[in-house]
């Protein structure tokens, strides 16, 4: 079975694009709750047209929700699903851990996809992916050949198809781990608002001045290797851009899937239609660097008036692909009939009465001929019979009536076969909580130096942690540590692909008697379970309502890092709980992005354990440390988050402290604060998100 090809639709003229040059399916958003809600979208009727147009020419619509979602915001997005699903919606995408667990209880039929922006590197996720309800599984972009291969194979096991971005644009970041535009401008990508700051000037030592930014992915080249794996979906990226691109790369993967090649001529519009010096496979091939990073050109730009007709003759009429038999019966004193059937569908229609031939009587002909005329229709004339009386005469008119008519019955009995879910769904209100208080603190470390420094501290914590690898280094070393066995937590990496090194990890972890870790990722929950740990669930879970706590708590997790995006009131109205423990960051240098294509590769290179000592500096000569580790980048923001004199309007259980590039006296001082409830302040400070979130 040939793999589907999926296309991008910002709005209409995108959506004929699509479907025009072959389209298997399309996603799009409506007004809101999707991760580009700056393209036109949709809502309303035009929601209710676009899946009809699509559905006609017999190509599947997935609808993208794939943002997080807040708990006011829950009501209207359970509204939304419910009337596209009434449209006879195909699929529903989506990120929010919450909703996810909200659309699973209340439209059991309804086909649910993982976005890419739930950070799926690798295949231990998916098992808890299959027991959620998604069917679909869109993985990052950043994974290999050989991850890949890996993916496919368990999802194949667990009966999960696999969706699989083949061209467009790259993110700098992992998606769904990018706080960035944010913490910026708060403009959150995990919003949808993301307002692209990794196309801006950023500079890295040795570097090109835009050194967070990537070429286009493109994997067309690899179409057949990827259907060997078992890829079901071939995706193009591409929301907001012009109808012209996503002709171009419907084109270029519909012609690869059916022939095995694509035209040099339509290689030549891709490239033209939109690039950034070309494109990159590096991450499919493991070829990171230099290479993969590009920005768009003034050349780039240009594109001739002869490739853009050549482009809009691409999609300039209707795909006809459905075959349509009709019969005709003209018989005297009798209406003519026509019987049309498509798609396992079938319609008969009465016309005219015919006349006696004065001249020409009706041949056989000329009403085939008058028949097949099916332009602007998703039909093609695939056999057409006559039964005509000799002598008689009917109007062309006539015979053009007769065909739109079965047309237009043929088109309704089709739309109406589209399964719909039009129960009605009820939403259990959440119970409200009084304002929590903090309890105490709960200390993330980055080295042992800084757990030193403060170790008589530690007794005062509700717990701490340190990185998996360097907490085991820790309990070789310090006698110290091993009095503090139920409060020490091991991180696990927030971006790993290889499942065979957390789970050896975990298993060096339980040897020495650690039975707690910091999971990031719904692959290291799963791994962590099965190994019986205690876990808490980090931030790049992008916890964000009270059901995405309630879902955690159905995850075993027994303590949940907020997302950092939430305000202090967004955090006040999350609602009660029933075991889980609210942690939120309240001090730390906020990391911002997490990529594995470290931005310094641009300039002098990456050994790939700086640490901290390799920053970027955008246009306005602030500073962002890079950290690498475990084959992954960080980027921190420029100022350090500190909400210590507004601790007492923070609804949470414990304050989370965040220490990354602090010295040992620092860590001192901070945690002694914090602990004696002292009020810090400098320019070095910001109050985050806390007060304003974001859009």
């Amino acid at each position: 079975m040939k793999s589907e090809v999926l296309a991008p639709v910002g709005n209409s003229e995108m959506l004929v694009a699509a479907v025009r040059t072959g389209a298997d399916a399309v996603y799009f958003g409506s007004d809101k709750f999707n991760a580009r809600r700056n393209a036109d979208n949709f809502s309303g009727e035009q929601l209710k047209k676009a899946i009809e147009y699509a559905h006609l020419n017999k190509v599947k619509c997935y609808l993208t929700l794939n943002t997080v979602i807040k708990d006011s915001e829950i009501p209207a997005a359970l509204e939304l699903v419910s009337e596209v699903v009434c449209y006879g919606i195909d699929a529903v995408i989506v990120q929010d851990l919450g909703l996810a667990r909200l659309l699973h209880e209340r439209f059991p039929n309804l086909p649910l996809h993982a976005s890419t922006q739930m950070s799926v590197h690798s295949a231990a996720a998916l098992d808890i992916l299959k027991n959620m309800g998604f069917c679909r599984v869109v993985p990052a972009r950043e994974m290999t050949k050989c991850e890949l291969t890996l993916l496919c194979k368990r999802a194949k096991e667990l009966e999960l198809e696999v969706e699989v971005f083949v061209h467009g644009a790259l993110c700098m970041c992992l998606s769904g781990q990018c706080y960035f535009s944010a913490f910026l401008g708060g403009r959150s990508a995990n919003r949808g608002l993301c307002a692209g700051t990794c196309r801006l000037p950023f500079s890295s030592k040795g570097g090109t001045g835009y050194d967070l930014s990537l070429k286009d992915l493109s994997l067309i080249a690899y179409l057949d290797e990827l259907t060997e794996m078992g890829v079901a979906s071939f995706k193009i990226e591409g929301r907001m851009k012009r109808p012209e691109y996503v002709a171009s790369a419907v084109t270029a993967i519909r012609q690869m899937v059916d022939f095995g090649k694509v035209e040099p001529k339509i290689s030549s519009l891709l490239e033209q239609i939109f690039s950034r010096d070309g494109f990159t496979d590096g991450y499919y091939t493991k070829n990171l660097g230099k290479n993969m990073f590009g920005v768009r050109s003034e050349q780039d730009k240009k594109l001739s008036a002869d490739a853009l007709s050549e482009i809009h003759g691409l999609y300039r009429n209707e795909r006809q692909k459905i075959p349509l038999n009709m019969s005709l019966t003209v018989k005297s004193e009798e209406p003519a009939v026509l019987t049309a059937d498509a798609d396992g569908f079938s319609v008969t229609v009465s016309g005219d009465l015919p006349e006696n031939a004065i001249n020409l009587p009706l041949s056989d002909e000329r009403a085939i001929a008058t028949l097949s005329k099916l332009g602007g229709t998703c039909y093609f004339a695939n056999n057409v019979k006559t039964d005509i009386e000799s002598g008689l005469m009917l109007p062309l008119s006539s015979l053009n009536r007769l065909r739109k008519t079965a047309v237009s019955q043929l088109d309704a009995k089709r739309l109406g076969d589209y399964p719909t879910e039009t129960q009605k769904f009820s939403l259990v209100e959440v119970k409200k909580t009084k304002h929590r208080k903090i309890k105490g603190f709960f200390v993330r470390f980055a080295d042992l130096e800084q757990v030193i420094s403060c170790i008589d501290f530690l007794p005062e914590l509700k717990g701490f942690s340190l990185p998996a690898e360097i907490l085991l280094k820790g309990f070789n070393s310090q006698n110290q540590l091993k009095n503090l066995l139920t409060k020490a937590y091991a991180e696990l990496p927030r971006g790993s692909t290889s499942d065979e090194n957390i789970i050896k990890s975990l298993k060096e972890l339980k040897r020495f008697g650690i039975n707690n870790v910091v999971c990031h990722s719904l692959s290291a929950i799963q791994l962590a379970t099965k190994q019986g740990f205690k876990i808490m669930g980090g931030f790049s879970l992008n916890i964000f309502n009270t059901h995405a706590l309630k879902t955690a708590e159905s995850l075993n997790i027994f303590d949940a890092v907020l997302s950092p995006e939430l305000s202090l009131n967004e955090i006040s109205a999350l609602g009660d709980t029933d075991k889980i423990e609210i942690y939120s960051m309240c001090y730390g240098r906020q990391p911002l992005m997490l990529t594995r294509n470290c931005p310094v590769k641009n300039g002098v290179g990456c050994s790939g354990k700086n640490n901290g000592r390799c920053i970027i500096t955008d246009r306005k000569k602030q500073s962002f440390p890079v950290i690498c580790q475990n084959g992954f980048s960080t980027i921190l923001n420029c100022k350090i988050t500190d909400i210590s004199d507004s601790i007492y309007k923070l609804s949470a259980d414990y304050g989370f402290l965040y220490l990354t590039l602090e010295s040992p006296d620092t860590t001192f001082d901070i945690i002694n604060s914090f602990l004696k409830g002292k009020n810090r302040n400098g320019a070095e400070y910001t109050r985050g998100l806390f007060k304003s979130g974001v859009l």
